[in-house]
């Protein structure tokens, strides 16, 4: 008997569902159920693992040294000597970087050539004008009169002050039944706004301005409403925007 065997086994012993377990442990249900088919990569690593046997274990009342020497039939730990060995080695290896020009040396050249360039012109200039004028014959300029100008009166406009983004904010309620649910809600970024059990006939109320990550135990025990609306998500695990729609996560 494998150890997914033996965890499903002992949960069953306790009478617990999947659920009730994820709750009681602070475990995702998808984890368990992974861990249940004998997939544990999805646990970070062995030290990780192990720890969530023990709390299982704990749990179900089971004993957590049968379960974890299941585990390291199937999961041998690794040497850590030869992993310190492998990052001293990753450390030491020397590391190659190209070189950058040096913007400012260029940068300074370009500006000290415009200046010797400027000055040339500023002192040569006058004498090119008096050869340029000894070699023009002269000209009777005519002059007309020119018709006056009218002035016009232009009445200046106030500013318009820009309209200030208005940012619309998500009411989300959450409400137990039954056996209730563990749950987890987050902003766009990861940012917890509230974790926590709700238990039968409790609500819990979230106003954001902003998407809104939310993570159920089970989507069966909780009743969901939207901005005082009620809706309906297919899924554990789903994201509501400010304007109030619900998108699946992935």
């Amino acid at each position: 008997m494998s150890i997914g065997t033996e965890l499903m086994a002992a949960r069953e012993r306790a009478g617990m569902t999947i659920e009730q377990l994820s709750a009681a442990t602070r475990i995702r249900s998808g984890l368990l159920t992974a861990m249940e088919a004998d997939d544990f990569a999805r646990c970070g690593g062995n030290f990780y693992a192990r720890g969530h046997i023990r709390s299982i274990a704990r749990v179900v009342k089971a004993d957590p040294d049968v379960l974890l020497a299941k585990y390291d039939e199937t999961h041998p730990a690794v040497d850590p000597d030869r992993g310190r060995r492998e990052e001293r080695l990753t450390a030491k290896s020397p590391s190659l970087h190209p070189a950058r020009p040096r913007w400012t040396l260029v940068v300074g050249a370009i500006l000290v050539c415009l200046m010797g360039w400027g000055m040339i012109r500023l002192f040569t200039l006058p004498s090119d004008v008096e050869a340029n004028a000894s070699r023009t014959t002269p000209t009777v300029a005519v002059t007309t009169p020119s018709a006056k100008p009218t002035v016009t009166k232009t009445v200046a406009k106030p500013p318009v002050k820009p309209a200030k983004p208005v940012t619309k904010k998500v009411k989300l309620t959450l409400t137990a039944t039954k056996d209730g649910s563990y749950v987890t809600l987050r902003n766009f970024h990861g940012l917890k706004l509230f974790q926590g059990l709700l238990g039968p006939g409790s609500s819990q109320t979230v106003v954001y301005p902003g998407s809104i990550r939310v993570t159920l135990g089970s989507l069966a025990n909780i009743t969901i409403h939207i901005n005082d609306k009620p809706a309906a998500p297919k899924s554990k695990r789903f994201t509501i925007t400010p304007t109030g729609a619900i998108q699946k996560d992935k």
